[in-house]
């Protein structure tokens, strides 16, 4: 089976540098699947999944923010945070999602609420793909 080099980076850490199957990417615009011989491809990266599959065998990692820039040569990930569904602390998600939902209840300024808004949606996400591993 055909396979594409994959990169995915963050702040801290180079999370993927592999050859792989394909993949599946939340953007803003909705989730984009990736295949060996892919257009090249630029887009912003929303909060959500990114799958990889590699070997037949998928992946999943929770991803929020950044972009996917796909070339001939290899797809490129940034991203503002990855990590892998198994390395998620459930609990401590939970808890991030508690407090920014306090803080949505508060009716602060529109900037509080627009920053907790997103704080929930992380929390939220992180929650739904350590659960769906």
């Amino acid at each position: 089976m055909a396979t594409f080099h994959l990169k995915v980076m963050t702040v801290d850490r180079c999370f993927c540098d592999e050859e792989v199957d394909r993949i599946v990417i939340r953007t803003t615009q909705g989730d984009v699947g990736i295949l060996p011989g892919h257009v090249p491809y630029v887009a912003a990266l929303g909060i959500g999944g990114l799958t990889i599959i590699q070997d037949g065998k998928p992946r999943t990692a929770a991803v929020s923010g950044g972009f996917v820039d796909v070339t001939r040569e290899q797809t490129v990930v940034l991203a503002r945070t990855c990590e892998w569904a198994d390395e998620i602390d459930v609990n401590r998600a939970r808890e991030a999602a508690e407090r920014a939902r306090a803080v949505l209840k508060q009716h602060e300024s529109e900037h509080e609420q627009n920053v907790a808004q997103v704080r929930f949606k992380k929390a939220i996400n992180r929650i739904r793909i350590a659960e769906n591993k």
